[in-house]
């Protein structure tokens, strides 16, 4: 049974872009709000069920960077259906991210588990600016520029994890 499955995952994937493009419309696809407002909800309705599906610390920052996670996640898979580079990095953080709550392996290497996302989501903020040399278009990408800002929440809050967890002074725990 898990073959199958894995087999028609692998193939649907496969199959995405001729998807999209089948049709001969000018434009097939999702447009940019619609990306953005797809992956909001998802990430709300994560962040609201997250303490209810996980055994999440109340006081734990987990929730919003999971939350994070799944926006930027959302957006690249949802964007990966033109781009398969897009879809590679938006599933790759995402089971980076969820390893530690459906596997035992994760939930011990957790910090390898946050390090992985970290890299990934170091090499989508880069990968932007890299591939988008053109100011103008990155003033006006609301998407891209949103996504962006919940990269850095992400980066932040790895960060911060790493810092206390390694008993480095920061701002809060000094007050």
């Amino acid at each position: 049974m898990n073959r199958k499955l894995l087999t028609t995952s692998i193939l649907m994937v496969l199959f995405l872009q001729s998807v999209s493009a089948h049709g001969g419309e000018e434009e097939a696809g999702l447009t940019n709000l619609q990306v953005m407002l797809i992956s909001l909800a998802i990430s709300l309705v994560f962040f609201i069920a997250s303490r209810k599906l996980f055994t999440l610390d109340s006081n734990s920052k987990e929730s919003i960077y999971l939350s994070l996670v799944l926006f930027t996640g959302a957006v690249h898979i949802l964007l990966g259906i033109k781009d398969r580079i897009f879809l590679l990095g938006g599933v790759g953080v995402i089971l980076f991210a969820l390893l530690p709550l459906i596997t035992k392996f994760g939930n011990a290497n957790r910090s390898l588990s946050q390090a992985a996302v970290g890299l990934v989501v170091t090499i989508m903020f880069i990968g932007y600016f890299v591939s988008n040399h053109d100011l103008h278009f990155i003033v006006e990408d609301y998407l891209g520029l949103t996504t962006k800002f919940a990269e850095l929440g992400i980066i932040g809050l790895i960060v911060k994890n790493f810092m206390n967890k390694t008993g480095v002074e920061t701002t809060e725990s000094r007050s």
